[in-house]
Parts: C-alpha cells; sequence; structure tokens
C-alpha cells in the first residue's frame, strides 16, 4: 500500500511540473529578452477598471520562479519575496483599481549563452500613461533560454530614494 501511494504522489507531483511547464505565452512575448521584458510591463499597465491578464504575466516565469522587492524604510532596508502567483494574486487587481503604468526607461543587458540578467530601469504613473511620475526604480531579471524560448527566472526590484537616486547612465 505504502508502495502505491508513493508512486501516486510522484506521479501527481511529475504531473504538476510537466503541466506548470506547459503554460503559454505568445512566441513574440518570449523571443527575445527585449520582449519578454517589455510584455511584462505591457501586461501589468492599463487603465483603470480594465482587469490584467496575470496569467499571460505567470507565463513569462519559470515554474516556482520568485519576485521580490528591496524597499526603504528610515536609515535601513528590507527585502519581500514571493511566488509569482501570489504577486499576481495580490496586484493584478490593485493594477485594475489604480490604473497603472510601468514604462521602460532604459534596458542592458548582459548574456552568456542561455543565461541572461537584464537591467530594467523604470518609472510608474497612476491614473493616467502621461500622468505624474509616480515612483522610479530598477528591475532585475535572471532569464534562461529553454524550450526555444526566454523565461523569467527571478526577478527583483527596488524604487529610487532621495539618498540612492537613479544615475544619469541608467536613464539612457
Amino acid at each position: 500500500m505504502k508502495k502505491h501511494l508513493l508512486t501516486l504522489l510522484l506521479c501527481c507531483g511529475l504531473c504538476h511540473v510537466l503541466l506548470a511547464q506547459q503554460i503559454t505565452a505568445p512566441q513574440a512575448d518570449v523571443a527575445s529578452i527585449e520582449a519578454i521584458t517589455a510584455a511584462g510591463l505591457k501586461i501589468i499597465s492599463g487603465p483603470k477598471g480594465q482587469q490584467r491578464d496575470m496569467e499571460a504575466f505567470k507565463a513569462l516565469f519559470l515554474p516556482g520562479a520568485q519576485m521580490g522587492g528591496v524597499f526603504y524604510k528610515g536609515d535601513s532596508s528590507f527585502v519581500r519575496l514571493t511566488t509569482v502567483e501570489n504577486f499576481a494574486e495580490r496586484n493584478g487587481p490593485a493594477y485594475a483599481n489604480l490604473g497603472f503604468y510601468e514604462n521602460q526607461l532604459a534596458l542592458r543587458i548582459k548574456r552568456f549563452g542561455n543565461l541572461a540578467t537584464a537591467f530594467q530601469t523604470y518609472e510608474t504613473r497612476t491614473g493616467s500613461p502621461t500622468g505624474k511620475v509616480e515612483d522610479r526604480g530598477v528591475n532585475t531579471y535572471q532569464l534562461v533560454y529553454d524550450q526555444g524560448r526566454w523565461w523569467i527566472a527571478s526577478l527583483l526590484f527596488t524604487p529610487e530614494t532621495e539618498k540612492a537616486p537613479l544615475p544619469e547612465k541608467y536613464l539612457k
């Protein structure tokens, strides 16, 4: 009986992994590093009341990928990590309620074989795509090329602060 239960659990786990790998994204969105980083911003951006396609957002990431931010409070910083699923569940509705836009200011890519890091400078606006800039900062992506497409393995971001303004070289 224990052997059958173990076999069943193994099969269920394998099926879960295989189904997770079958999440699809439009090939144009994952064909290059530039495309996949732009696709993420496009998916989360839009007017108030417009639902975000967070399933499409999740399809940009490897199963098990993490997201997080480095935030500041006073003179110290702290890190918050979450799963892509939790991020999508929490932020998709918030973006639709706000009318949220995130725009790329610059992108730098370092690549070796099927591994890459992208350093993307961003600005955010709420309410309108031409509204007041609410925030600026940096997104850092770890990416891998596998199964004929690019995948985001992890994404960390941090906002600009008075003590740590974005250098001019990151704005070009």
